[in-house]
Order: structure tokens, then sequence, then C-alpha cells
């Protein structure tokens, strides 16, 4: 039987494939949610996600969120209980 992928390594995937030339880092904060009941059984559940990429020049913070949630899709939203995100241009 195959191992599944972590969510981080699928979130590292998803960002290089659509935002090539960017800097990224992924954070997995979900320790500090340890203790909270709707983590009980989560490993991957918080997570802080920093993007520089000229993908996201000439957008707005809006639309540099819609942007990134629909590359992530679905699948991974609904595996996660929280997904902070800090989308910079090099403009900014």
């Amino acid at each position: 039987m195959e191992k599944e992928i972590s969510i981080k390594n699928l979130i590292e995937e998803r960002i290089k494939k659509k935002f090539p030339n960017s800097k990224f880092k992924i954070e997995d904060t979900s320790f500090k949610h340890q203790k909270h009941i709707q983590n009980k059984f989560k490993t991957e559940s918080h997570f802080v996600i920093y993007i520089l990429s000229k993908e996201f020049s000439n957008l707005s913070s809006l639309e540099r969120q819609k942007k990134f949630f629909n590359i992530i899709g679905n699948d991974i939203i609904k595996k996660t209980h929280s997904i902070s995100t800090i989308l910079k241009s090099p403009e900014d």
C-alpha cells in the first residue's frame, strides 16, 4: 500500500507548479493547536504560507487570495482547519 503524501507536500507541489520562480515558505503550525478538540486526530491542520511571486503583481489582496485558494484546491482546504497566507509581489 502506498503511503499518503502529506498535506504540506501537496501544497508545496502545487505552489511550485503554479507559481514557478516564486519564493515561498510553508509553516505547519498545527502543534500550537494540538489540544483543541477539533484537532484530536489531525496532525496537519494549521498552516501559514508565505509566497513572493510576480504572479501577484497588479492584483489586490482579495484577488491574490482567490488565485491562491483556487490553485490549492478544495481537497486540501477540506483537510485543514486553517490556512493563513501572506502573498506578495516583488513590487510590494
